[in-house]
């Protein structure tokens, strides 16, 4: 069987082939020769094998429960109650994306632009108050039309892919930048700020970290300032084996530090 799959895949390399109907031969090739396995276990049995025959019987049924995941995946738009597929993808890193970019939109902030090299992603808290703040701000970008619903112009398979790493892909991927945000240090605190504008800016959360650095540690080494403050999570999807399916999780914000050596 394994040998007929090769040779498949051999003479499918000749022509430009989509994964999906690659996918259904080597299915409708593998629910053919699975069923090999079964005469060989039916052989040791009559040769009193039992141990090598109950192997070979196990082995068939496992592959026949991947042939059949296979069939209602590329066959049909049923599901499988019991399918473990996710999560052997998301050990193995996630599906593979041959046909969809996942190139991201470039997005400039409006408090300058910094080398990537001296940005760090920073870690944020909110208690409920500024939990809230995030909530109110997400729904005013939106009603302003400034928040976008096209999940980056990313096709099913890459949002599969991000599904695979994050669990889940926002509607609004990878983010909505706040037209205005600020970093304010109070009683050794660091709180981040941000609004439609400077006038209506509240505190959003507490900048816990910098990188894998306590926030507090960081400013004693460096000059510090946000580069990006996004906004994420609303309506979203998550991913079952055939199809994309809506979720709704709580808006939060996303931080990019900037930093530079003190002299």
């Amino acid at each position: 069987m394994f040998t007929v799959l090769d040779l498949v895949n051999h003479y499918l390399g000749y022509f430009t082939t989509s994964s999906k109907i690659k996918g259904r031969i080597y299915t409708a090739v593998s629910a053919v020769g699975v069923w090999y396995l079964v005469y060989l276990a039916y052989r040791f049995f009559v040769n009193g094998r039992w141990l090598r025959g109950s192997l070979i019987a196990a082995v068939f049924v496992l592959l026949l429960y991947f042939v059949v995941l296979n069939i209602l995946y590329y066959f049909t738009n049923a599901t499988a109650k019991w399918d473990v597929s996710p999560h052997i993808e998301k050990m193995l890193g996630g599906p593979h994306v041959e046909e969809e970019t996942t190139k991201q939109p470039t997005m400039v902030p409006t408090n300058g632009l910094y080398q990537r090299q001296n940005v760090m992603t920073g870690v944020v808290e909110s208690d409920i108050v500024q939990q809230e703040n995030i909530r109110l701000l997400a729904t005013e970008l939106d009603q302003l039309g400034l928040m976008n619903h096209d999940y980056g112009h990313l096709g099913q398979q890459a949002q599969r892919q991000i599904i695979a790493q994050r669990d889940v892909v926002f509607s609004n991927h990878p983010g909505t930048l706040l037209p205005y945000f600020d970093m304010v240090v109070m009683n050794d605190t660091t709180k981040i700020l941000g609004g439609i504008n400077q006038l209506q800016a509240h505190e959003l959360g507490t900048l816990v970290m910098v990188g894998m650095t306590p926030t507090k540690q960081a400013l004693n080494n460096y000059r510090l300032a946000l580069s990006a403050v996004l906004v994420t999570g609303g309506v979203g999807h998550t991913a079952t084996r055939t199809e994309l399916i809506n979720t709704e999780r709580a808006y939060k914000i996303q931080v990019e530090v900037a930093y530079e050596k003190k002299n």
